[in-house]
């Protein structure tokens, strides 16, 4: 008996070791986005693959624009389908690969032959790396700058401060435990002094501190380009028909654009007011393709050109809002909550309104001394939606809103047959 019993705690201790580890291999968090490597015939091809789960806990994916089929994850194993389509034709790969410790591997398989792929799984970026306009009060005089924090592949943070007058350089960059840490030396006519800065961002707003001789000072700043920032979803329609691809916009003002299969870096990208404009340069063989893009930003869309040797193209593009969930989607949840006040222009001047969302996301939006249930709300990524429906002599008015959460601000239109007109609204209370 007392062998048996031995060997029935061995089997026990075995698998208590055991499971663990098969269970951390399941629950494994793949979601997020990968940067791609495809060995295409020895030519490599960037891509984007943005693994995250619907709102009813099923895994999806994206490879770029593009959503995928089939898409399954057993344990480490990955696989889907992936479907390209040129005009009328169309053709499917099918992928089978592993994906362990942030790191993916396997194989793109179609008719025309294998392609290894290879990714990595994309770290988050400090909230501190971005273009900030920054501001501070020296003697009663109000300075403005533009601070640049960049992040190298390898994780190194490095810092320029440009627009104040003068000359400046940045030195000794610190990062550490979100607070960066850098000396800045200024020279401004025939004067030269050093200053310490130390500060910390969150979403899209800066504070810190300016230390030197003449004193300290407080210094506020706002993320330069934040409606600009993330991925986009653009749909070109030419003479060839009509596509859709990924646009990338960093923190930093970089970033990438998906187009026949692959990825490239943008070349000068700028935003100035609400028109951006960018260059992608693609490379064919010993051939280089250039295009341009030229386009307007306003309320959360991008509308706009691009022109090659091609001819031009008309662009539109939305941003891509994944459905969320855990506590990303409670965080966002937890914001909406309480009363906002909404200011619109009317013709007959300026009117405000209030919007009060309960903890269970009903709630109620009261104008003219009349108070209405909002319906149909929704949150996809930041992106907030809801209806109002009214009776005015048995006949229904129904009015939609659609706008964006930023920087603590439900900022978007109100859509009806009549139109629509931008709406700014501001928490007020809980």
């Amino acid at each position: 008996m007392s062998t048996v019993l031995r060997e029935i705690g061995f089997v026990i201790a075995v698998l208590s070791f055991a499971v663990p580890s098969l269970v951390t291999a399941q629950v494994q968090d793949v979601t997020g986005q990968w940067e791609l490597t495809v060995d295409f015939q020895g030519m490599p091809m960037k891509s984007t693959l943005l693994i995250y789960k619907d709102r009813d806990g099923a895994l999806k994916a994206r490879w770029g624009a593009a959503e995928l089929s089939q898409v399954k994850l057993e344990g480490q194993r990955l696989s889907f389908v992936r479907t390209i389509r040129f005009g009328d034709q169309e053709f499917s790969m099918n992928f089978q690969g592993t994906i362990k410790d942030g790191k993916l591997t396997g194989t793109l398989s179609s008719d025309q032959g294998d392609s290894s792929v290879t990714g990595l799984k994309k770290a988050a970026k400090p909230d501190i790396v971005g273009v900030w306009d920054v501001s501070f009060e020296v003697f009663d005089r109000q300075i403005t700058a533009r601070l640049f924090v960049r992040q190298a592949p390898d994780g190194t943070i490095s810092c320029d401060w440009t627009g104040e007058a003068g000359e400046h350089k940045v030195s000794n960059v610190k990062l550490q435990d979100g607070k960066l840490t850098f000396t800045r030396t200024s020279k401004i006519d025939q004067m030269e002094f050093e200053t310490t800065f130390e500060g910390t961002a969150k979403a899209n707003k800066l504070t810190g501190t300016l230390k030197g001789q003449m004193g300290q000072f407080e210094v506020t700043g706002t993320r330069f380009g934040a409606e600009l920032i993330g991925l986009w979803e653009l749909t070109t329609v030419s003479q060839f028909g009509t596509r859709q691809n990924l646009l990338i916009v960093e923190p930093d003002l970089t970033g990438s654009y998906e187009g026949f299969g692959g990825e490239t870096p943008l070349k000068n990208l700028k935003l100035e007011g609400k028109q951006v404009t960018f260059d992608v340069e693609m490379g064919f063989g010993d051939r280089t393709f250039r295009m341009q893009f030229k386009g307007t930003l306003e309320a959360g869309s991008l509308k706009g050109q691009i022109t090659s040797e091609r001819g031009t193209s008309d662009v539109t593009g939305k941003r891509l809002q994944l459905p969320i969930s855990g506590q990303a989607a409670s965080s966002i949840m937890q914001q909406l909550v309480g009363t906002w006040e909404f200011t619109t222009e009317t013709p007959g001047g300026t009117r405000t309104n209030t919007l009060k969302i309960n903890p269970d996301l009903t709630g109620t939006y009261s104008s003219r001394n009349q108070d209405t249930p909002i319906q149909d709300l929704k949150v996809e990524g930041d992106q907030v939606s809801f209806k109002i429906t009214r009776t005015f002599n048995e006949n229904q008015f129904v009015m939609e809103f659609k706008g964006r959460l930023t920087d603590g601000k439900l900022v978007g239109e109100f859509v009806s047959e009549r139109g629509s007109r931008p709406a700014t609204g501001k928490k007020v209370g809980q």
